[in-house]
């Protein structure tokens, strides 16, 4: 059986001839434990340094991918939000751009055949209107003051015979063709075609926008 060497403890030599010699020896054991562990705790201070920074450096890269990703994703969605607001706002503008057309041929229509129409009904239109004054307030006289033209008009489309005899006319020339003002004790009305078309176009004409500052 092999027994492992076991040197003596320094304090064996006592104080003989190699006591000097055992100290010196002792004393360099000791300052070789001392550089020895000075050595490993700085080298080993320095790998755990280098691995910390390598694991620090992996998360760092592993979040720095995921916020890349995120920030790609974000910015595809806002090229695609962009696009979307392109799209709607040129969508906006045609739809602006095709109803102020609409307006406009609307309005030149209006206006091309408002004297036309106004011709044709006029007396009509002012016939009904006085039918229905002189019935609600039969048996009362009404006073209808209009232009030559526009009484001939009236008179055209014939009023039933006691409406007739509650009806008193009264030309005037400075009156408008179409414009009739009927009168009755304490009231009347006005029937204004130039000044409703005026109010219909003015609705019907495109919006004016304002000029950017």
């Amino acid at each position: 059986m092999i027994r492992r060497f076991v040197p003596p403890a320094v304090a064996a030599f006592g104080d003989g001839a190699d006591a000097d010699l055992a100290h010196a020896l002792a004393q360099a054991r000791d300052d070789g434990f001392a550089e020895g562990r000075e050595v490993g705790q700085r080298e080993g201070h320095a790998a755990g340094l280098r691995e910390g920074e390598t694991t620090a450096n992996a998360a760092h890269q592993t979040e720095l991918a995921a916020l890349q990703e995120r920030s790609a994703k974000h910015q595809a969605t806002a090229a695609v939000t962009a696009a979307l607001v392109d799209v709607l706002d040129a969508r906006s503008a045609d739809r602006q751009t095709l109803e102020d057309a609409t307006r406009i041929g609307i309005v030149a229509a209006l206006r091309m055949l408002f004297p036309t129409l106004l011709e044709q009904t006029a007396g009509q239109e002012i016939a009904a209107l006085l039918t229905e004054e002189l019935t609600e307030r039969a048996p009362e006289t009404l006073t209808l003051r209009a232009h030559p033209d526009t009484l001939r008009a009236v008179v055209a489309q014939g009023l039933p015979g006691d409406h007739a005899a509650q009806l008193t006319m009264q030309s005037d020339a400075t009156l408008p063709f179409g414009t009739a003002e009927i009168a009755w004790t304490g009231g009347g009305l006005t029937f204004d075609p130039t000044a409703l078309h005026a109010r219909v176009v003015k609705i019907l004409a495109p919006i004016e926008k304002e000029p950017a500052t």
